[in-house]
């Protein structure tokens, strides 16, 4: 006969294991150190795998040395090297700037003057520019620097004021002589400013300021001398032309003078030989004709040997004192 149990509502209910699950870890914990030796190895041969393989970029190069012995330059692209034997040295070729911010430069004229230049540059030669210069971006900075003072030393302020293509390119040729000991090629040489110390400017403006003021009087004094001549030459001009008149009226009356006295001479003379074989009348006639000509243009001085007294014809009324000379005419 079976009994049947009624099972009982307070007892626990049993777990039922996941015996797969417990097998993998019963695993796991039983190979944990062979399973951290292949990461381990693993992981070292990532490692030695990251190292050994290396990249070089389109715009660097890479110096590759083996035991500190230069081996090649290589070229953009993947590569194999050997790890703590070998190293790569990266150069970036590409264009790169300097710049000078301030150079104080003597000119051949004895100015001193402030310098600012921007060059650019690029590395054609990785093994001379990395592995023969020390600290080469200083040293090019220095090399320019010494090309530019050399080249203001040569020139006088106003070439370099004025003239800046001409002073760059010459700049440039003398930077050219010496690059390839450097690995380098100069793309661009370009002076940005250029200017003397404040004392040079101010004295530069005084000098401009007396230069105005000379030009100015100059031109002052100019149109004064230029005032001047026309005035003279006004004056001048106005007595020729009043000495030119005074001459000509003077040649009319002259010859007016002239004209009159051959009138009055042939007049006359026709008189003289109309009155001549007249008789008495005739010469007494001519006597009054005489004495009315020198009345009109003659005096008579009168001389007894001590005293002269003159009579003057033209006078209406006139003296004359007894005398025992004979009158001389005086014109």
């Amino acid at each position: 006969m079976t009994q049947y149990t009624q099972p009982d509502e307070n007892a626990p209910t049993p777990v039922v294991q996941n015996r797969p699950f417990s097998g993998c870890l019963t695993k796991i914990s039983q190979n944990a150190l062979t399973i951290l030796v292949v990461l381990i190895v693993a992981g070292g041969l990532f490692a030695l795998a990251r190292a050994a393989v290396y990249k070089i970029r389109p715009y660097e190069r890479g110096l590759h040395l083996r035991g500190g012995k230069f081996i090649n330059v290589d070229e953009p692209g993947w590569h194999v090297k050997i790890p703590f034997v070998d190293t790569v040295i990266g150069v970036m070729i590409i264009e790169r700037s300097g710049m000078i911010e301030k150079l104080a430069g003597m000119t051949a004229d004895d100015v001193t003057m402030d310098i600012s230049l921007l060059y650019t540059y690029r590395v054609v030669d990785p093994v001379k520019y990395q592995l023969e210069v020390l600290d080469p971006d200083r040293i090019v900075n220095g090399f320019v620097q010494g090309a530019l003072r050399d080249l203001v030393n040569t020139r006088k302020m106003d070439d370099v004021l004025h003239l800046r293509a001409d002073f760059n390119q010459e700049l440039y040729t003398d930077l050219q002589q010496k690059q390839e000991r450097y690995g380098i090629e100069f793309i661009l040489v370009q002076v940005q400013n250029a200017s003397p110390p404040e004392e040079v400017v101010n004295a530069i403006k005084d000098k401009m300021v007396a230069v105005q003021m000379l030009e100015k009087a100059t031109s002052d004094a100019e149109q004064q001398r230029t005032l001047a001549d026309s005035d003279f030459y006004s004056a001048q001009k106005k007595a020729e032309g009043d000495a030119y008149q005074i001459t000509k009226i003077a040649e009319a009356e002259a010859q007016s003078i002239s004209l009159s006295s051959q009138a009055k001479i042939k007049a006359m003379q026709a008189i003289l030989d109309e009155l001549q074989g007249l008789g008495p009348l005739a010469e007494q006639y001519i006597q009054v004709l005489i004495a009315q000509e020198l009345r009109e243009n003659s005096k008579w001085i009168i001389s007894n040997g001590g005293t002269l007294p003159i009579i003057d014809l033209s006078e209406t009324t006139s003296q004359i004192q007894p005398t025992e000379s004979l009158p001389t005419p005086t014109p």
